[in-house]
């Protein structure tokens, strides 16, 4: 049995109902922890998981490197439950001679540790801290500190025309064919970028069963940028893609804002996910004055 505790059951699409209502339960709060990131990244993080007690655990065992699990997901008053079921898990690690590690780990869950006295360690992870804005922020990008953001956009509308489209059967080859444009434009021999854009193209070739909300922005009659993102949790959307052409000045700005204004005005937050330690893409998310970070750990289980 923990031989295959872990490791016997792959992500299909036919999973996602499944997932969902174990992300409902726990009200989850971090961006890894939807069934779309799971599934779209499922051939990179070579994503395992298996229903235990009645918690959700996801593990990624890549080739050559460290196995690792997301923390479980359920329902944490169930403590009992809880407390067995990352036992098992450890059990399962230590029959393979390896170290339990629980990654992407949030305070709101390492507090649950505390309370069922489980000992650890722990590392904070900053490069995979989610930034979080208010929708009315990114609605208005109102105040002195997004001046900036609201020029850029002025200048795109005197310089260009352009439509918003809702993503459709009839566009998702335009949202394809930007992220081909994205690719070729950064190194077809970068192998964290070919990663992307395959799992670019899982979100895509699934995106009605999905069920995402997706925006394209036409500049001149040219498809240029695309975004797509879900409801996170009851107050928060996430947004998993925005590709743009970085040749067209204010695009990203505008799509932005756009989105937020109309598929996401019914939410309080959006959370744009993190900076993976890109020391660009961290300056462009703190540009846009994040509320607050969703802080991540690394968890070694003592």
């Amino acid at each position: 049995m923990l031989q295959t505790i872990l490791i016997d059951k792959d992500i299909s699409i036919n999973d996602k109902e499944c997932f969902d209502k174990y992300f409902e339960t726990a009200d989850v709060l971090a961006s890894e922890m939807t069934f779309t990131n799971f599934f779209m990244w499922k051939d990179y993080y070579k994503i395992r998981f298996r229903i235990i007690n009645d918690f959700l655990c996801i593990m990624s065992v890549r080739d050559n490197l460290t196995p690792f699990c997301f923390f479980p997901v359920g329902d944490y008053k169930k403590g009992e439950e809880l407390k067995k079921t990352i036992y098992t898990i450890k059990e399962y690690f230590d029959s393979e001679g390896w170290k339990l590690i629980f990654s992407r780990v949030t305070k709101q869950q390492m507090g649950i540790l505390d309370e069922l006295g489980i000992e650890y360690n722990a590392t904070e992870d900053r490069d995979n801290a989610d930034y979080v804005y208010t929708v009315k922020s990114l609605s208005t990008l109102a105040g002195k500190k997004l001046d900036g953001k609201r020029n850029h956009i002025n200048k795109f509308k005197k310089l260009y025309s352009y439509e918003y489209e809702k993503i459709s059967p009839l566009n998702i080859k335009d949202c394809k064919n930007i992220v081909e444009k994205w690719y070729s434009q950064r190194g077809q021999d970068n192998e964290s970028l070919t990663h992307e854009r395959t799992a670019n193209y899982q979100l895509l070739d699934n995106y009605g069963l999905l069920g995402l909300k997706g925006a394209l922005i036409r500049v001149n009659g040219e498809a240029e940028a695309f975004t797509v993102g879900e409801q996170l949790n009851k107050n928060t959307a996430v947004i998993h893609v925005e590709k743009a052409n970085p040749g067209i000045h204010g695009i990203y700005t505008v799509i932005n804002q756009q989105f937020i204004n109309n598929e996401w005005l019914h939410m309080e937050y959006v959370n744009r996910e993190q900076d993976l330690g890109i020391p660009g893409l961290r300056k462009a998310k703190l540009s846009y004055n994040p509320d607050h970070l969703i802080e991540k750990y690394t968890i070694e289980v003592s």
